[in-house]
């Protein structure tokens, strides 16, 4: 499970203004220990699938 991120005003307006680019690392660092691809094609993949503010989308995304 991941810890629950808490976004300051500088993190919401970065979200509001790069809908689909934001790159949470820490999903990074967890995912990079079970998977074999390069890290470029993780922040990607992430930054497609999991781009989001909201904890229980990021979860479904992951069990995807």
């Amino acid at each position: 499970m991941t810890k629950q991120i808490i976004m300051d005003d500088l993190d919401n307006k970065l979200a509001a203004a790069f809908p689909g680019r934001i790159v949470r690392k820490d999903l990074v660092k967890k995912l990079k220990v079970g998977f074999n691809v390069p890290v470029y094609v993780m922040e990607y993949l992430l930054g497609k699938y999991c781009s989001t503010t909201h904890e229980d989308e990021i979860l479904q995304a992951l069990n995807r």
